[in-house]
């Protein structure tokens, strides 16, 4: 019965997708102008326990449908049927959206194409799997990709630049972060203050179909949920090992280091996305150093600086060093910093 009212839904909202039916060029200018008011919005335990409410309803949906009620659960998909060919995700979104709400979306995609391999493209006839994102029914997604069109559902209670670029994870094929196999070394589960609908959501992962791409636990990953996540007395339903990440868990803002390198193993790119990270550093080097006047910024390799029909060349062994460069005949020494 779900799978065939979001058939009726998908169906309504594309008859209306003409022009809007994935980001354009003004949707990515509205969200380089979004505040941080605007980007990230304080939830309260109620708003908190609504997005992860929603999630167990699609879990309990998607067990209903299929042969097998029990949910197999993994970190990070390994099977390559469930990865995006060449990190390529189709999409269409909803005309539902208003354009604040589509900033925060481009927001969210723009941030995996500069800090992954993964890319958002519309969707063409040609691509026979594809994501449409609309406003369902709460805020989830299927993990890795499924066949033909796939639901990412961010509904009014969703549209928070956290929240979007978490259920994104799970498209692109990832679960939360405490359902890990070896999550007992670094958080306690504690079972009596569960609520008893939602024990299915601190199940540990299927080894045989998952991989950690060689990643540590995460405190600080977007995919963690709170220490209060699915409470039903008001007290911890989990709590780190370590100390002084009680608070850490569930609250990150954006990807955390683990996050993005995870993704990028995933897909077998980490060599591009350093080359990338390179290119990006060396852009911000030369643009702070055509800013300055008087001190010059230096990339972080050898150079050769021409003075008075003499060359000499630069070398500094590290990228945080001060660098100091030699001078001949009446020319003064410079100093550059990294």
């Amino acid at each position: 019965i779900f799978n065939f009212l979001v058939k009726i839904f998908f169906s309504s909202c594309q008859a209306k997708e003409t022009l809007l039916n994935s980001l354009n060029e003004e949707d990515f200018v509205n969200a380089e102008n979004l505040s941080k008011e605007e980007l990230y919005r304080e939830m309260t335990l109620e708003e908190k326990a609504w997005v992860y409410r929603s999630e167990i309803r699609w879990n309990l949906k998607q067990n209903q449908n299929s042969v097998s009620n029990f949910r197999t659960k993994r970190n990070g998909v390994s099977r390559p049927q469930k990865l995006w060919p060449n990190a390529r995700i189709p999409y269409m979104i909803s005309s539902q959206y208003t354009p604040h709400e589509r900033a925060l979306l481009a927001k969210a995609v723009k941030q995996y194409h500069d800090r992954s391999c993964v890319k958002f493209v519309a969707r063409t006839p040609a691509d026979g799997d594809y994501l449409f994102i609309g406003k369902v029914d709460g805020c989830f997604s299927e993990v890795g990709r499924t066949s033909g069109v796939q639901v990412l559902s961010l509904d009014n209670g969703c549209m928070d630049y956290s929240t979007i670029i978490h259920e994104i994870m799970h498209v692109v094929g990832f679960y939360h972060e405490h359902e890990r196999w070896d999550r007992d070394q670094y958080i306690d589960i504690i079972w009596p203050n569960i609520d008893k609908g939602a024990l299915d959501q601190f199940g540990k992962m299927d080894l045989s179909k998952t991989s950690y791409y060689g990643q540590p636990y995460d405190y600080k990953s977007i995919l963690h949920y709170d220490s209060l996540a699915f409470s039903k007395n008001g007290l911890p339903t989990m709590l780190p090992k370590k100390t002084g990440f009680a608070t850490t868990i569930g609250n990150a803002r954006d990807f955390s280091e683990i996050d993005l390198m995870k993704i990028n193993k995933m897909y077998g790119c980490e060599q591009q996305q350093q080359k990338q990270n390179t290119q990006q550093k060396i852009s911000l080097i030369a643009q702070h150093s055509a800013s300055k006047s008087k001190t010059q910024i230096l990339p972080p390799f050898s150079l050769l600086i021409a003075s008075e029909g003499k060359k000499e060349k630069l070398i500094h062994s590290n990228f945080d060093d001060k660098i100091k460069i030699k001078a001949t005949g009446n020319n003064r020494p410079l100093q550059g910093f990294i």
